[in-house]
This record gives structure tokens, sequence and C-alpha cells, in this order.
């Protein structure tokens, strides 16, 4: 028979929460210099999918 494994230490929400915000962080950072930059390409209407969802009357089923 083998042994049993070691068990691990459980991992802290907020570690996750911590490891997320940085991340969006650098996200929102890159995003915002993306946007600012000569060659970034026109912006999408925001309310586009919204209106989308407006003009369909009926489903299919």
């Amino acid at each position: 028979m083998s042994k049993r494994p070691t068990p691990k230490k459980k991992r802290a929400k907020r570690a996750t929460r911590l490891q997320h915000s940085a991340y969006m962080g650098i996200e929102v950072k890159r995003l915002r210099e993306r946007s600012n930059s000569p060659y970034a390409g026109p912006a999408e209407p925001k309310n586009k999918g919204d209106r989308a969802l407006k003009g369909i009357t009926r489903i299919k089923a």
C-alpha cells in the first residue's frame, strides 16, 4: 500500500482576492494605455448589446 499524500495547507480566500485585484489593476492600466494610444481603433458604442436585445420581440422555440 502506498503512503498517504501530505495534507496541503488551505489557501486563504484573501490570497485569491489579492491576486485577482492585482491582475485587474494591471489589466485596467493596460486597457487605459491602449485606448489612449494614437494607434487605437475607434471605440464600439457601449450599449450596443442592450439595443440589440430590445430589438428582439419574440423567441422561436
